[in-house]
This record gives structure tokens, C-alpha cells and sequence, in this order.
């Protein structure tokens, strides 16, 4: 006999686990993609005269969306600046087509009218008026992203199993 009784247990049983991470990693790679499809996600962001940090912003975001592995898109609603924030929303959505912009009054109620613009079956609100700083946003997209596109393997609640 060519190996050891003991060394032919540890090759075959390399060779097992080897064979198991390939099959793993064909279903992660190929097949489960198709079977378990993630909702589509809608960024709704509302900002107000954040003309220093809005460009930075949204490239950011454009980037994010577009690298993305699930079906991502944003809707970007500026709540009434009164500086160059819209100007410079609409010279960047203008070469995006996942991100939307809608212009409102200060005075107009944000989210209800911007909701139906959504196209995501999930919709994150990120306020950058009141609740959120420029480098929340940044992790937040990140992390958001990154959750929504791991696939999980749910139970069928309708069938009761």
C-alpha cells in the first residue's frame, strides 16, 4: 500500500470536504440566486440645503446602485432648499436612471408624495434633513445593501410549512 492507513483517512476525508465546499459554492454562485430572488430595494432620501455634502452623496450612492446585485433604485426628494442643492441633484440624476428626484415645497408632506415614485417592493427612508449626517448616510447605504442582498432560505407561510 502506497499510504498509511491513517494518511488515506485524512486525504479522503480532505478530498470529501473539498468536494463539499465545490458543491456549496456551485449553489451559492449559480442556483440559488434563481430560486431565492431578493425584493427589490428604493432608497427614499429627503434633503434640504446640503449643497457642500450633496454631490459626494450621490456619486456615492450612484456607485453603490449600480454595483449592486439586487434590483436597487433611489428616489432623492428635496424639501424646499433655498440653495444650490437641487440644482446639483438634477445634474447628477440627469445621467442616472436609478436615481429619481422630485422637487417639493418645504411645506409639502415628503414621503407621501414621493412613495409612489418607489419602484422597490422595500423602501428605506434615509432623512438627511433632521435625522441623519453625511457619514450615517454613507454606512447606512453600505450596510443596507449588503443586507438586502444576501438570499436566506425562508419557510412558505401560505402553505403552512
Amino acid at each position: 500500500m502506497f499510504f498509511s492507513y491513517t494518511a488515506s483517512v485524512v486525504l479522503v476525508s480532505l478530498a470529501l470536504y473539498g468536494l463539499w465546499c465545490f458543491l456549496k459554492d456551485l449553489w451559492d454562485w449559480y442556483l440559488a440566486p434563481h430560486i431565492f430572488r431578493p425584493p427589490g430595494v428604493t432608497f427614499l432620501i429627503l434633503v434640504k440645503n446640503a449643497e457642500q455634502e450633496i454631490e459626494y452623496l450621490l456619486r456615492y450612492l450612484i456607485r453603490e446602485l449600480e454595483t449592486a446585485d439586487i434590483d436597487a433604485d433611489a428616489v432623492v426628494v428635496d424639501c424646499g432648499s433655498t440653495d444650490l442643492t437641487l440644482a446639483i441633484i438634477e445634474r447628477l440624476t440627469a445621467e442616472a436612471e436609478t436615481v429619481t428626484v422630485l422637487p417639493l415645497p418645504a411645506s409639502a408632506k415628503p414621503v407621501a408624495e414621493a412613495l409612489p415614485l418607489c419602484r422597490g417592493q422595500v423602501v428605506h427612508v434615509l432623512d438627511l434633513v433632521s435625522r441623519l449626517r453625511g457619514e450615517d448616510f454613507l454606512v447606512a447605504v453600505c450596510a443596507l445593501l449588503r443586507s438586502a442582498g444576501r438570499t436566506s432560505a425562508a419557510r412558505n407561510w401560505r402553505a403552512g410549512g
